[in-house]
Formats: structure tokens, sequence, C-alpha cells
């Protein structure tokens, strides 16, 4: 288990590398982002979960599942680093992923029960409810990032804020009320 808590304690350093080329002095690590979406994605699995169908659900979000994914959504970075979505776009997506999942697979090589690689592959792949939720979460957390990096006096951060595809209602109504906050800032 070495490994993977070197992962983690590597994640605690590690700054998110966009806000350091967006200008932002001393940027959140990305341990600090994946606490702030594993909080927010448990905030909107509780909501939808008031009522499912109004989300587009047949049944609950699970908020244990919810929480783990976002635990683990960023653990591959240890070794990969956070690449930009600058970076991102020059390698394509799919070179992205595989070098995630191939890090995943070594990360959790000796603790296998736990999971991890099949968390991860739900939220990269989005291929569940609670997948598509910590999806959410993650760019929510980083537009309210954006927004509390403006209001300190950071500027150049319009990149963040680009308009995104939701996959609940529920994440594109609060990414509104950031836009709604940022305009409100600007006056």
């Amino acid at each position: 288990m070495m490994p993977l808590l070197q992962a983690a304690a590597t994640l605690k350093m590690l700054p998110r590398t966009g806000w350091l080329m967006a200008g932002v002095a001393q940027p959140e690590s990305v341990a600090d982002h994946s606490w702030g979406t594993a909080v927010l994605a448990m905030s909107l699995a509780a909501m939808i979960n008031r009522d499912p169908a109004a989300q587009g659900l047949a049944a609950p979000i699970d908020c244990g599942r919810v929480a783990q994914i976002a635990v683990v959504h960023d653990l591959a970075e240890s070794m990969v680093t956070d690449l930009p979505r600058r970076t991102t776009q020059l390698l394509g997506k799919s070179v992205k992923q595989q070098a995630e999942a191939d890090a995943m697979a070594q990360l959790t090589q000796d603790v296998p029960d736990a999971g991890f690689s099949d968390l991860w592959s739900e939220y990269s792949e989005c291929s569940t409810p609670e997948g598509r939720l910590v999806s959410d979460a993650d760019k929510l957390e980083m537009v309210h990032q954006a927004l509390m990096y403006e209001r300190a006096g950071n500027q150049n951060l319009d990149e963040f804020w680009k308009e995104y595809l939701w996959h609940y209602q529920i994440s594109a109504e609060m990414y509104a009320a950031l836009v709604m906050a940022r305009r409100a800032g600007e006056q």
C-alpha cells in the first residue's frame, strides 16, 4: 500500500497546472481540488436524491459510491501529473485517458480488492449515474475556484468558464448561478 499512500501525498503537493499557466501565484493542489469535488458531489447527490426522476433517473444516486469515485478521480495524476486542457487537446483525450488508466493499474496493483481502478473508470468513462455526477462536480468545483481566484484579483481565467455539457439539470443550474455571481462581481 505504500505506493498508493505516496500517490496521495504527491497530490497534496502537486499544484493544479491550469491555474499556474493562467498566472495564479499559489494555486490549489490536486488534493485540494479532489476534496472540494468530493464535498460538492456528495451535496449534489443528496439534492438529486430528493427527486431522482426530476433529474432523469429511475433510482437514487448511491452517495457512498459518489464519495468513493470523487476521492479517487484524480489519483492517476500523481503519476501523469495535472495536464491542463490545452495539453489534452494536443495529445488527444484518448491518449490522456490511456495514460491515466495505466497509472491507475500501476498504483493499485497491490490493492486489487479496493476497486480504485473501477471507480476511476466510472468517472473517466461517465459510465454510471455516479460517475457522471462526479464528472459534473469536477467541472463545477473548478469553475467555482475560478470565481474565487477572480475575486482575489486574478485575471486571464476565461478559459475555465467555457460552456460545458452537463449530465444533470442541477449541474447546469449551479453553473448558471456561478456565471451570474461572476457577472455580478464585474459590475
